[in-house]
């Protein structure tokens, strides 16, 4: 929303006192109250058309051709291991992780294995938050104005909100899954037109992993950059160089994650809750069969505990 400078907003000001000179004038000449409600119309018409002359100047200051064409639906390129120049599961990939948290990728490796979630939150239907959201699992879309970029992510239906309009970190930040983004423009080419959006995010809450194995660190202090920009010779492909600085890391871990575009976009929404067959009672998941019944997610997987209801008596 545009803000009114001090120069029409002094304008303005102006009119409704004149305004109200008129009513007073036309009131002490005893003149009839068609011709009062006449002359206060036109005031009217004079602050509104004021109020929209600069409405329509705070749009015309949002000039598109400074900024890349990045409309459309955009698709990740490649699998959902977060380092998508390595194959295989999530032990190949060689996270830099420290011992600690290495155990901690160990263990939750052999737990899926055996049937369970391991370290992936989501089955709860937990978002993945940052930097995951930007794998994506499904589509995403970019939404660009002057004072902030907007991701929206089908998957969840998370949005990010990366600021662009110059501010500073908060002195106070509540934890999201997703962050509080600040970014900013660079790059500009032969015409001025911006070709790069550097970002930085920090205020995250977990629990958060990389691609549903690999770990963060659990208290939470993890900071990520990315510098998005368009392919120089295809701009329906989008590179993301995300870096990740968290203390589960022995140092700044950076990939770099593609993105394909499809102008003819097909939307949908992903309720997370809808048709999710895991069920999660105290520490154990549990699924449901096809005909709505608890089975188990392991094998000896003991049954829940039943203490609180009534049992048939033998």
């Amino acid at each position: 929303m545009t803000t009114m400078s001090s120069e029409s907003g002094e304008k303005n000001v102006h009119m409704k006192a004149t305004a109200r000179r008129f009513d007073l004038q036309v009131s002490g000449a005893s003149v009839g109250m068609g011709v009062r409600n006449v002359i206060r119309a036109v005031a009217l018409a004079a602050t509104l058309g004021l109020a929209l002359s600069l409405g329509t100047m705070g749009v015309q200051a949002f000039d598109d051709a400074k900024y890349p064409d990045w409309k459309g639906q955009w698709t990740r390129i490649g699998g959902g291991q977060w380092d998508p120049s390595r194959t295989g599961g999530p032990k190949q990939q060689q996270a830099p992780l420290t011992p600690e948290y290495q155990a901690v990728l160990e263990s939750g490796v052999a737990d899926m294995a055996a049937g369970g979630h391991g370290n992936n939150p989501t089955p709860t239907c937990l978002p993945p938050g940052m930097p995951r959201a930007m794998l994506p699992y499904e589509s995403m879309e970019l939404i660009i104005e002057p004072e902030a970029t907007h991701i929206a992510i089908e998957f969840m239906n998370q949005l990010r909100r990366i600021y662009t309009d110059g501010r500073d970190w908060p002195r106070s930040m509540a934890p999201t899954f997703l962050g509080y983004s600040i970014g900013h423009w660079e790059d500009p080419d032969e015409a001025g037109r911006y070709r790069t959006l550097a970002i930085e995010t920090r205020g995250l809450k977990g629990p958060r992993t990389f691609d549903g194995s690999i770990p963060l660190h659990k208290d939470n202090q993890t900071i990520v950059k990315e510098r998005i920009s368009a392919d120089s010779g295809d701009p329906g492909l989008l590179h993301n160089e995300i870096t990740t600085i968290d203390h589960a890391l022995t140092r700044p871990w950076t990939v770099t994650r593609n993105y394909r575009r499809a102008r003819q976009a097909i939307w949908f929404e992903y309720p997370c809750a809808e048709n999710n067959e895991h069920v999660f009672i105290g520490k154990e998941n549990y699924y449901l069969s096809a005909d709505g019944d608890l089975m188990p997610a392991r094998k000896d997987q003991a049954p829940p505990d039943l203490r609180y209801f009534d049992r048939p008596g033998k």
